[in-house]
């Protein structure tokens, strides 16, 4: 119940900190919502516990969704080998080499904990690149390539973290079964949301065809249809939402 209670304050506290960004654009709006949160955990009496995978659904699923149906598509292919190699070849080096500075900083961090920790910071959010990218001004096609990057390098950075907590848990890595676990989770998740979103579109089509396309119908499609697709490749097929 205060969590339900929580939700329409947070969402309040969302459009403030976007309208005031908004008029004092030099401010980030990412900082004004930390502080915001910040703010409103001394009000809040108590703690309220939410799920890791309910935070993902709620949260992280919409806002990937809509920066990904806001990027070029055009741009996004054209680019695509720097945009996979980024994604790919560029956050496992950061979590190799972050992971080896963490353990000689803090060698009482076995190094696979080490790597663990890069691995749980070394994908890059979309929302907050693209806040910053904003504000600042660089080449188009560097622009985009740090943006694709941001939305493809999820599966990268999941993988390596799962496989850093297994070798640090059972105290050995098998390479074969993490690069087979890592195209596994990659290619199924990508198909999953090529050939939903295809079967939604479709039928959304099909329906407004049929004089059916009633606005109300339309936004409850679209808000749903992020949900659907990362709840389905989570925890149905477990690949990457």
């Amino acid at each position: 119940m205060e969590l339900l209670l929580l939700f329409p304050i947070i969402i309040s506290l969302i459009v403030v900190s976007s309208l005031i960004a908004h008029f004092f654009p030099l401010i980030p709006v990412s900082l004004l919502q930390i502080i915001f949160g910040v703010g409103l955990s001394f009000y809040i009496k108590g703690s309220i516990g939410l799920d890791t995978e309910w935070f993902l659904l709620l949260f992280i699923a919409p806002l990937l969704f809509h920066d990904a149906w806001r990027f070029p598509k055009r741009e996004l292919w054209q680019l695509k080998a720097p945009i996979i190699a980024n994604a790919i070849i560029l956050v496992f080096l950061t979590v190799l080499g972050g992971g080896w500075l963490v353990h000689l900083l803090i060698p009482i961090l076995p190094l696979p904990v080490s790597i663990a920790l890069a691995a749980a910071l070394s994908p890059t959010d979309p929302v907050a690149v693209g806040t910053i990218l904003s504000r600042i001004k660089i080449p188009q096609n560097l622009l985009h390539v740090l943006m694709g990057e941001s939305l493809l390098n999820d599966a990268s950075g999941l993988v390596a973290f799962k496989y850093a907590v297994s070798a640090t848990m059972l105290g050995s890595f098998v390479l074969h079964d993490a690069f087979f676990n890592f195209i596994y989770i990659s290619l199924v998740g990508a198909l999953t949301g090529f050939i939903l979103i295809s079967i939604l579109d479709w039928g959304t089509e099909f329906i407004r065809k049929r004089g059916a396309g009633d606005e109300i119908l339309q936004v409850i499609i679209n808000v749903l249809v992020p949900f659907l697709i990362f709840y389905i490749a989570e925890d149905v097929e477990h690949s990457s939402g």
